[in-house]
């Protein structure tokens, strides 16, 4: 009986090491497959990683400005840790550092929120709040002034309401209609996802 115990308490603790390991590491219950998708595509870079694992999915047209960004990170020498890519809708935001819109470039898969690692520190929001750019790191200085100076590219910190963690394309107002149709592609994406750690046809 007391080996029997001795081994149910080894297969729990072994059991919640491996979730707390994933549920800071690799959250793989949030990936989902990507071959059955129209518009939407996992994004993988060099110096731009998922919060806790998380995967990344933002629409395929703003692939090449997700790697003009992964370009000025490493160039840079950060590591933008993102919490968020693609939207639905359907999704609540928790901690949003501004309210949701309903015309958000993130319901597009145009928009990233992100925080920046550097030197093993993690710098939030409250860090990189624009009246405070100018204490920051030269590096995380250098990277938010690239995005800046990219002509396709918005740092949230130079909105009316601040929001120094977002980087968009601004397809929503560049083209509306175009704002519509990839939202809705990818809605309908997200609406037939399929987990990657499930496997069936």
């Amino acid at each position: 009986m007391k080996k029997k115990l001795t081994i149910l308490v080894l297969i729990i603790g072994i059991f919640s090491i491996a979730l707390l390991y994933s549920y800071y590491n690799y959250q793989f219950w949030k990936h989902f497959k990507t071959d059955n998708f129209e518009a939407l595509v996992e994004y993988e870079g060099n110096s731009i990683k998922g919060l806790r694992g998380r995967q990344i999915l933002i629409h395929q047209n703003f692939e090449k400005y997700m790697k003009q960004i992964d370009k000025y990170a490493s160039d840079s020498d950060i590591e933008l840790i993102i919490n968020q890519g693609y939207r639905s809708d359907k999704q609540t935001v928790s901690n949003a550092v501004v309210k949701p819109v309903k015309s958000s470039n993130h319901l597009a898969g145009f928009a990233i929120d992100f925080n920046i690692k550097n030197n093993g520190k993690k710098y939030l929001s409250t860090d990189l709040e624009r009246d405070k750019l100018d204490k920051l790191p030269d590096n995380i200085q250098h990277f938010i002034n690239e995005i800046r100076k990219n002509k396709d590219l918005r740092w949230g910190g130079d909105f009316r309401r601040e929001d120094p963690v977002h980087i968009d394309y601004p397809i929503n107002i560049k083209s509306k209609s175009n704002w519509r149709e990839f939202s809705r592609a990818c809605a309908l994406d997200y609406s037939n996802r399929i987990p990657k750690w499930k496997v069936w046809k």
